[in-house]
């Protein structure tokens, strides 16, 4: 896959190409509906898919007081469109010059003279151009006008209801992981580099991996059942999020400790994917019962991974 950071990059590399542009936050199964779609077309017509998306998306640059919390990385987002087996995607910076760009301009400027589109496909509740003048329905004009074909994707219904990132992040935010599994198509995780702790964990017997995430959307804080990618390596772990009330903390923590691990791996990058919910965050009388908490939480995480066919840890 072919990944640019600019729009003038492609204007060379592609001939024509089958193109969707959006946001893509959290490339949830509406989403790759659309992509599919895509790469349908592309094949159909040995043509490039071509991906045309936002980093930071749009509303980080136009209100960014009202901008929500990512449900996926960059990195994890390259990852999923790799998977998909889309052929380019540009990581478009929005700005001001894309924010004063009228519906007709960026048809002719963006898709057609940079990405070459012969054929354009978007979900049914796309929008753009200056003050998001533009739609599916008059892309559909515009298209008629310019001489390349429009497909408009309808929503993705679960549970009789559209499937869209709103959705997911309620999910989350409710600590409804099942659904947003559902809606993802996939376990949801977060990213981000292994920091130096307190050590706290280790003295107690229980080292972990602490991790800054960012602007990452979180679920409730608690106590979870996770999978940990390292690399190429996958493992097997129990995650505590929230203030260590036990040791009368104040400042916010993702702590994860892996199974069966011992490597120092701080500055690492690693991708924390959530199971399932063991228990909610609390105050302890005394650390030894933390202690023997944590081991409860450890043989519950366990049995948890087990049943749903996940390996406590494994390596190639």
């Amino acid at each position: 896959m072919q990944i640019y950071y600019d729009l003038e990059a492609p204007a060379e590399s592609f001939q024509e190409s089958i193109v969707t542009v959006g946001v893509f936050d959290g490339l949830h199964i509406g989403h790759q509906a659309v992509i599919q779609q895509v790469l349908t077309q592309a094949k159909k017509f040995n043509l490039a898919s071509f991906v045309l998306t936002f980093d930071p998306p749009p509303l980080a640059f136009l209100a960014p007081e009202r901008c929500p919390p990512a449900l996926t990385t960059l990195p994890k987002k390259i990852e999923i469109l790799e998977q998909l087996g889309v052929d380019a995607v540009v990581f478009a910076r929005f700005d001001a010059y894309l924010q004063q760009m009228s519906p007709d301009a960026f048809v002719q400027q963006i898709l057609l003279q940079r990405l070459h589109a012969r054929q354009v496909i978007v979900g049914y509740d796309w929008q753009f151009g200056k003050g998001r003048s533009g739609n599916a329905e008059a892309l559909k004009q515009l298209g008629d006008q310019y001489q390349f074909d429009v497909m408009i994707v309808g929503p993705v219904q679960l549970h009789d209801k559209p499937v869209h990132s709103t959705r997911v992040r309620e999910a989350i935010a409710g600590g409804n992981l099942d659904l947003v599994s559902d809606l993802l198509g996939r376990q949801y995780s977060i990213m981000g580099e292994v920091l130096e702790g307190e050590g706290r964990g280790r003295q107690i017997g229980f080292p972990t991996a602490n991790i800054d995430a960012g602007n990452q959307m979180l679920p409730p804080s608690g106590v979870y059942a996770v999978q940990v990618k390292l690399g190429d390596c996958m493992f097997a772990g129990v995650l505590n999020m929230g203030t260590r009330p036990t040791f009368d903390g104040e400042k916010f923590q993702i702590e994860t400790h892996l199974f069966d691990f011992e490597k120092m791996i701080y500055g690492e990058e690693i991708e924390i994917s959530f199971i399932k919910k063991i228990r909610a965050e609390r105050k302890f009388p005394t650390p030894e019962m933390l202690v023997n908490q944590i081991r409860q939480d450890v043989t519950m995480a366990k049995a948890i991974l087990r049943r749903m066919k996940h390996r406590n840890a494994h390596c190639c």
